[in-house]
């Protein structure tokens, strides 16, 4: 019987770390995952939505490698030492995959499991690779995060400059361009005002830029100067240091909010300045949001490899959505509506750039961070002594009982089966 094609081009799995550690291993199932960052803006008062296709998330590889060898042992010990070096953008692994080619990769979960009795001999390693991409950002030498937060400063000059352009001399323009502006500000207080709420000078601060906007609208004050006014109000609570993903994910709800707000207010029936007016207060919001969100990302202590992660996804998800919107909208004046609107590049340039410097800091952070690791207990334990079996750091059981879940009787005796994540 002849061979199928397909055997052929399959090849032996390996994986070299940063270190240069081969390691030659078998596998039996392959797969690999990946997504794409999308997202549905339903539209108002109409059965309609807009998908927006925002990119592939990067791919994951999951496998698990097994050794069968005279010294399986020492060779899945081997790997699995492998799978804790330091890795980075730079420095990553190579996974020379059966199917899908050599990849540069970085392993996120990873466990070894070996069975003594029943299937004895065989030494398995399960491992999550996850793809590190080619970097999408430029990424400058040298690069402090006190760089990224003069370019925001700077960033709001460049906005109140092109926010020169707003025209609401008119009464009817003014009234529009003030219910715009109250429509964000109620989105941006109740996107960020959980996370005020616990530092009382900032909270404070937070309320009475609020307050200044409401009364400078009542006043009729000039349009650049309420426009400052907001983005003061959006960059307010980014410098709270925090040590959770709640502040970023405010901002990203913020960012959604906007992003909502801005998403049906063009028609064919609005005056043209109107529309003109709508489309710069959207271009500064959004992208001053965005790079608002970078900034909260690094003043976020992270403990994992999977918060840093997570964070750079709502950081980039909060800019692909911003430059998404604003595309859209430089469409949809083009096509009809007006065909006299300016965009402002230097705002979405200098956006880019920014976000570009937040991930490498926040890449090159990450992969100072642990990693994640799951163990099956092969009997009773408890939370004592598991924290410093994995942690040799009895300042980490807090750390051990919130990342597992424990409960109930589990502060006594956790049982045999139970899963058990940690992170080194």
């Amino acid at each position: 019987m002849a061979i199928p094609a397909w055997v052929n081009r399959l090849r032996p799995g390996s994986f070299t770390s940063p270190a240069g550690v081969k390691s030659n291993f078998k596998v039996d199932i392959v797969s690999r995952i990946g997504g794409k960052k999308a997202s549905i803006h339903e539209i108002l008062n109409k059965d309609e939505s807009i998908p927006q296709d925002q990119g592939n998330r990067s791919q994951a590889f999951p496998i698990e490698a097994y050794f069968t060898d005279d010294n399986g042992d020492q060779e899945a010990d081997a790997f699995y030492d492998s799978l804790r070096e330091r890795y980075t953008a730079d420095a990553p692994g190579v996974l020379n995959h059966p199917r899908w080619g050599d990849i540069n990769v970085m392993p996120f979960e990873f466990q070894q499991v070996e069975t003594l009795v029943t299937g004895a001999g065989v030494f398995r390693v399960p491992v999550e690779f996850r793809e590190i991409p080619p970097q999408r950002f430029p990424t400058p030498e040298g690069l402090d995060q006190s760089d990224i937060i003069a370019d925001i400063t700077d960033l709001e000059s460049t906005i109140e400059t092109a926010n020169a352009s707003i025209d609401v001399d008119k009464a009817g323009d003014y009234a529009s361009f003030g219910a715009k502006i109250t429509e964000a500000v109620n989105v941006i207080g109740s996107s960020l005002s959980s996370i005020v709420s616990g530092t009382e000078d900032i909270q404070d601060r937070f309320d009475t830029i609020q307050t200044d906007i409401d009364t400078a609208l009542n006043a009729g004050t000039d349009a650049v100067i309420i426009m400052s006014q907001v983005l003061q109000l959006i960059r307010t609570p980014s410098q709270i240091f925090d040590a959770t993903l709640a502040k970023i994910q405010g901002f990203g709800a913020m960012m959604r909010g906007i992003g909502l707000h801005f998403l049906n207010v063009f028609a064919e029936n609005a005056n043209v300045q109107e529309n003109l007016n709508n489309a710069r207060m959207a271009e500064s919001l959004l992208f001053f949001g965005a790079s608002a969100t970078a900034e909260a990302g690094l003043f976020t202590e992270y403990s994992t490899r999977e918060a840093a992660g997570d964070a750079l996804d709502l950081i980039n998800t909060a800019f692909d959505d911003s430059e998404q919107r604003m595309s859209e909208i430089y469409q949809l004046l083009a096509d009809g509506i007006t065909t006299s609107f300016d965009p402002n590049h230097n705002t979405g340039l200098n956006t880019l750039l920014l976000i570009g410097k937040t991930n490498s800091i926040l890449i090159d952070r990450s992969f100072d961070l642990k990693a994640k690791q799951i163990v099956i207990l092969s009997g009773p334990s408890d939370p004592i002594s598991l924290t410093w079996q994995f942690y040799k750091d009895m300042t980490m059981l807090e750390f051990f009982i919130e990342t597992n879940n424990i409960q109930d009787n589990e502060f006594i005796e956790i049982p045999a089966g139970r899963k058990i994540v940690a992170y080194t």
